[in-house]
């Protein structure tokens, strides 16, 4: 799950996306078009808990994969993206690090300790080390279940498929992200996450869990507000901050976009431009908070 492997050259051809309803694919064309294939989930593939997915019903989601691989022929070397919430991501700081690797993930764990609540030899981590920040060495570290996202992969080895990087979609949304700072909001079902890049360093990340109680707009607005407050105040990010939102839920980007309005100093960021799919129906069928992290690690870099 380290996004950071998104930036190599040259990108995946093909791309997965799976969620709790839909399973999907795009294979870039070397003639420059774009192929896609989606089938439904199928009822109790995934299951997510308090750290984030907890199983996979590995037959059901080989059914799916099989019949979506046959349509599209992909690539047998893929990425995959997953849901954020399938995940749990942090920025932690510490005042000195050790060097060996091993000694490094020991004292992650023991941090993640107080965080979550299931053993860390338990967890799949990716770490990524960030810039030095008024002395301090943060890192930001991800991970999930590794028996949940073992399942994933062997999936996928069953359709002969090999998984070359597993990542969320907010990570997948970062690769496209440009110097300065920006805020990226992303939601999906039952989550809503924020990312905070500075030339493309991620300074905050936050997944809240939303309830099925209560009013989506009302806790989002409390989540940017905070956020806000704590890029202004604690980061030090004063200058201009560019908000970019993929969110499922069309009522809610018009909800953000009026919190947007009141704000000082936060512009929107001009939309990201659609690949060009030669088979009709992809944006109805998946949506644009599905296809841009699924374009995001196979579109070819032109910066």
């Amino acid at each position: 799950m380290n996004w950071t492997r998104l930036l190599t050259s040259p990108p995946p051809t093909t791309s997965w996306i799976l969620d709790g309803s839909v399973i999907a694919a795009l294979r870039r064309d070397p003639k420059g078009g774009v192929l896609w294939a989606a089938e439904p989930t199928p009822a109790g593939s995934f299951e997510v808990g308090p750290a984030g997915l907890q199983s996979v019903d590995r037959r059901k989601l080989v059914a799916a994969l099989g019949s979506i691989h046959a349509r599209l022929d992909g690539a047998r070397r893929v990425a995959v993206v997953v849901p954020t919430g399938w995940s749990r991501s942090y920025v932690l700081s510490f005042q000195e690090l050790p060097r060996r690797q091993r000694e490094l993930e020991q004292v992650v764990q023991w941090r993640l300790k107080k965080l979550l609540p299931v053993p860390p030899s338990d967890l799949r981590m990716a770490l990524v080390n960030l810039a030095p920040s008024d002395g301090s060495r943060p890192i930001m570290a991800t991970v999930g279940l590794e028996r949940a996202f073992a399942e994933i992969e062997a999936a996928f080895r069953e359709i002969s498929i090999e998984v070359g990087l597993i990542t969320g979609q907010i990570f997948a949304l970062a690769r496209a992200a440009a110097p300065g700072a920006r805020l990226l909001v992303q939601q999906e079902g039952g989550f809503l996450s924020l990312l905070i890049t500075e030339d493309d360093q991620p300074r905050l990340i936050r997944t809240k869990h939303l309830s099925s109680s209560g009013r989506l707009a009302d806790a989002t607005r409390r989540e940017l507000n905070l956020t806000l407050s704590f890029v202004r105040e604690s980061l030090g990010i004063v200058g201009e901050l560019g908000l970019e939102v993929f969110a499922d839920s069309s009522g809610l980007e018009r909800e953000i976009e009026d919190w947007r309005s009141a704000q000082t100093g936060v512009q929107r960021v001009p939309a990201r431009p659609l690949p060009s799919f030669t088979i009709a129906g992809a944006l109805e069928r998946l949506g644009l908070a599905r296809i841009q992290p699924l374009w995001s690690v196979i579109e070819e870099d032109r910066r």
